[in-house]
This record gives structure tokens, sequence and C-alpha cells, in this order.
């Protein structure tokens, strides 16, 4: 599976992007890439992977067989400008379901970087057996993700209305987008 990796793709003005996965030599280039998504996107991430000491033990547990952790840097000085984890479980009832969770740095959402890395996700879920991709989205906040996901065949599965509520106490719908895999790439 991380055999497959480095990807080479190139974003839409040109830029040449490397994928791979996260390793501890990340944690510098990562501290900069959260500390610079904007404050009012932080606040829904689900760790404070922000904080360099939340990071720090993060990064020191890396487990590959838990989340898969893939960033795209650019390939000339290797900032990284966006991340992506797959989440795996353990319950034997759900070993068939991964749960993705992208961030693409706000200087990169409108080169398809987010588009390139759930794809690569799509495959790399299809090559270790997964049957199904659920991704959560926040409404007002990640609708360009949304509509990324919706281009790569992911359906609306349900909403939990008012269900995350931002650092000024305002309300906000959770999407829950389900991708159904299958064993080859024929239902593209």
């Amino acid at each position: 599976m991380l055999t497959d990796y480095p990807k080479a793709i190139v974003t839409k003005d040109g830029t040449s992007v490397l994928l791979r996965p996260v390793t501890e030599y990340d944690e510098k280039e990562l501290n900069r890439f959260f500390s610079e998504i904007p404050m009012n996107e932080q606040w829904f991430l689900r760790h404070k992977l922000d904080e360099p000491e939340t990071l720090h033990r993060w990064i020191e547990r890396l487990d590959y067989s838990r989340i898969l952790p893939i960033i795209a840097e650019r390939e000339d000085d290797r900032k990284i400008i966006a991340n992506l984890r797959l989440h795996l479980h353990e319950a034997p009832c759900i070993l068939h379901v991964g749960h993705l969770r992208v961030m693409v740095h706000p200087a990169y959402r409108s080169q398809k970087v987010g588009s390139w890395m759930i794809l690569d996700c799509i495959k790399t879920a299809m090559d270790m057996g997964l049957e199904k991709l659920i991704a959560e989205f926040v409404s007002g906040v990640e609708d360009a993700a949304i509509n990324a996901a919706i281009k790569l065949d992911f359906k609306h599965e349900g909403v939990l209305t008012d269900y995350i509520k931002d650092q000024n106490g305002i309300y906000h719908d959770l999407i829950i987008m389900v991708r159904n895999l299958s064993s080859d790439w024929s239902d593209f």
C-alpha cells in the first residue's frame, strides 16, 4: 500500500506536488502548515494539531494501521500545502469503513489539491479492501470540500443539524457524506 508513494501530481497552476505519508521528520513543516490555517477553521479541527505540543504527541504516536496521514508537499521546497488523514477502525463491525479528513492550505484551495488527495485516498482505501469512505464537513465553512467530494461520487448520507458550534457560539450543520467503494475501478 505505502510502496506506491511518493506520488506526483500537478496543481491547476502547474505546481509540481508530491503526495506521501507523514513521517516524524515532518513535524516542523506540519507546525508551519497548521499555523497558517485561519483561526476560524482551526476551531473545527477534531484534534488541536495547530498546537505544537498536540502535534508532537500525534507525530510520536504515528500508527499507519490506525490513521494513514498523507501530505501534499511542493516538490521545489518541500512546503506542505495539504494534509489528509484516513482513519481506520479496529472494531470488527466497521473494519470495512474508513473516515476521511482533509485540510488544504488556503492558498491552494482553488488548485484541485484536495480533489487529487481524495481521489488518491479512494484508490488507497480500495487497495486496503475498504468498502466505504465517510467524510464529514461543516456546512458554511467547508463548502468547497463538499463540492469536491460530490464530484468524486460522495453522496449526502445525512445532516446533523446545529451539531457544531463555532468560537462565536454560532451553530453549523455537520454534513455526512459517504462514498461506496468497489473492488475495482468499474464505478468510475
